[in-house]
């Protein structure tokens, strides 16, 4: 009992310290992971613009609706990646802003391909292909790029700062595993020596009593 007892308490003690670590590199994983499915999500939503706008000109140069299909596919894609996107960042104030940003551009750019749309089968290709000079003039997707590189370097920085959280969690469990195995030596061999000099000194007595 002696000798299982304080090495118990030592590996009891142990297997705290290694859960509460594994927990921290845990959650700081989860971290590195949700903030790259942020940035793959900024990336999405530009692609799904460029998809949108692709489809509408597509259909403004040759008046086949068929182009358009890239473009509905994009606005339908469009509103699962924005929700994703509020979502991946609502713990991040100033992320909530730059999005709220985002959200205003993307719905101008939007209504811009729309109406230019309407103003061809209403219009005409002539009176669409002016208006589509005038919104280039206007070079909302440029802000939006900006907007989203804005978005993609915050979430960038976190991730650096969120990886260097991991590596100090793996360095910690390899330090606790080694200094629990050297406790539980130490220990052990503590227990040894206090046995092996309490049974000197009763080995000592017995010898003097006869």
């Amino acid at each position: 009992m002696l000798r299982s007892l304080p090495v118990g308490v030592v590996i009891a003690a142990g297997v705290v310290a290694t859960s509460w670590t594994h927990t921290l590199l845990s959650d700081h994983q989860d971290l590195v992971v949700h903030t790259f499915q942020v940035i793959d999500t900024t990336k999405d939503v530009l692609i799904g613009l460029d998809d949108a706008e692709t489809g509408q000109r597509g259909y403004l140069l040759s008046g086949d609706r068929r182009y358009l299909d890239p473009y509905d596919k994009a606005l339908s894609r469009l509103i699962h990646l924005r929700s994703d996107l509020k979502t991946g960042i609502s713990d991040n104030a100033d992320q909530e802003e730059r999005v709220r940003r985002l959200d205003t551009l993307i719905d101008t750019k939007l209504g811009e391909l729309k109406h230019s749309i309407d103003v061809h089968d209403n219009q005409g290709p002539d009176a669409a292909r002016a208006l589509e000079v005038a919104m280039m003039e206007k070079a909302t997707m440029d802000d939006i790029r900006r907007v989203i590189g804005d978005l993609t370097e915050s979430e960038k920085s976190l991730l650096s700062k969120r990886q260097s959280e991991v590596d100090k969690d793996e360095t910690r469990i390899r330090i606790v595993a080694v200094l629990v195995g050297l406790a539980s030596f130490v220990t052990r061999m503590l227990v040894e020596l206090y046995l092996a000099r309490k049974n000197k000194r009763g080995s000592g007595n017995a010898a003097a009593l006869r």
